[in-house]
């Protein structure tokens, strides 16, 4: 049900008043002002058996620009097919799967596709759930239903796909990205992979201003804001690259009750432990850009390259060559770390909303 889901929202996406136009897009409920993003692959469908319905909960929108300005799964390809339309994102596609049509509606459209379960047929529309703020989720409905006008709004300087500066060495910005698609690098940025490590270091190796898709890469950032390092999504394919030793993970979607207990027992659960003695994340140590360990990280953060290392590894592996800090081990935990902190494992206050990039309840947390 969620691939179903996950499908619907790809289709949404690329409507918009550019609509029968393939090419890259993000999409923007009309009524509610929220952006879509794909957010995992599961589709329920068990519940088009049950009710008709889809379940699209996988597939969340964000009312906030500053949320999603750096996801690269809100970023959808529209691709026209013989019968209609689909959908691509960031480890998705609705291609062969669901037929999306698209109706116009003045300056945006509505996006709607026949579902046929146990002998019967139902015809149900995209729309945003009606949530008044903040961050809602797509659901499926009969064609009286609001909230579901879709802008498919193509990419420019105001519409852009850009990166947080979030790790700082001397004057120079760093981050880590994983992106399903190739992708151009906007000016005075480098992309890098790891080529080589050692259980006391690693190093790097830039390869180009055109990154291929599916590769984990390290970025030197022209500055902070990611209206700094916009990136350009690419139709063509670029060379992939045959010695990188990172790897990243496309979804984060642990499945947690209000109490605050995992359901790994859940279809929906998606999401790789961080494993504090055999992965390490871009950091900054000594002046120097470094993988460092982490005991604050939970899980894997969604498109965030990270490296497998062995457990006699470094806590700390410079990127220069030079020796790591060997001897600081740091245990292995199920709960993670409760509270906020900084991407270095500093503890942020808690009666202060913290901007800007960190880690809460062990999951990574972008605000502006």
């Amino acid at each position: 049900m969620k691939k179903l889901i996950t499908i619907l929202l790809s289709a949404i996406v690329s409507l918009s008043a550019y609509a029968q136009t393939e090419g890259f897009y993000r999409l923007k409920c009309k009524q509610t002002g929220r952006y879509l993003a794909i957010h995992n692959d599961y589709v329920n469908k068990e519940s088009a058996k049950r009710t008709g319905d889809v379940d699209l909960q996988s597939l969340e929108t964000f009312a906030d620009f500053n949320v999603i300005v750096d996801d690269p799964g809100s970023i959808i390809y529209l691709r026209k097919t013989s019968t209609g339309w689909a959908l691509e994102g960031q480890g998705f596609t609705t291609q062969n799967k669901l037929d999306l049509q698209l109706t116009p509606m003045d300056d945006a459209y509505w996006i709607w596709a026949t579902v046929k379960s146990d002998g019967m047929e139902f015809t149900k529309y995209l729309r945003d759930y009606e949530k008044e703020e903040g961050n809602s989720y797509i659901v499926t409905d009969p064609n009286k239903s609001p909230n579901r006008d879709w802008y498919f709004i193509p990419l420019d300087d105001n519409e852009y796909l850009g990166l947080n500066g979030d790790v700082k060495v001397g004057n120079d910005y760093y981050t880590t990205f994983f992106a399903t698609f190739p992708f151009q690098l906007g000016n005075n940025m480098k992309a890098y992979v790891v080529n080589s490590m050692t259980p006391n270091y690693c190093t790097l190796e830039e390869i180009g201003d055109k990154v291929p898709q599916k590769t984990p890469v390290v970025i030197r950032c022209a500055g902070e804001a990611p209206a700094d390092n916009k990136l350009t999504p690419l139709t063509s394919t670029v060379e992939p690259v045959t010695n990188n030793r990172l790897s990243a993970e496309i979804f984060c979607y642990p499945v947690i009750t209000p109490t605050g207990k995992e359901r790994r027992d859940n279809p929906a659960w998606n999401a790789l432990d961080f494993d504090p003695l055999t992965m390490r994340v871009l950091g900054e140590s000594d002046g120097k850009l470094c993988f460092v360990t982490s005991d604050i990280l939970k899980y894997v953060p969604a498109n965030m390259a990270y490296l497998n290392v062995t457990d006699d590894a470094a806590a700390v592996m410079p990127t220069d060559g030079s020796t790591g800090i060997q001897g600081v081990k740091i245990q292995p935990t199920t709960t993670g770390a409760k509270g906020r902190y900084t991407l270095q494992g500093v503890p942020l206050p808690d009666n202060v909303e913290p901007k800007g990039i960190y880690i809460e309840d062990g999951k990574k947390v972008i605000k502006k």
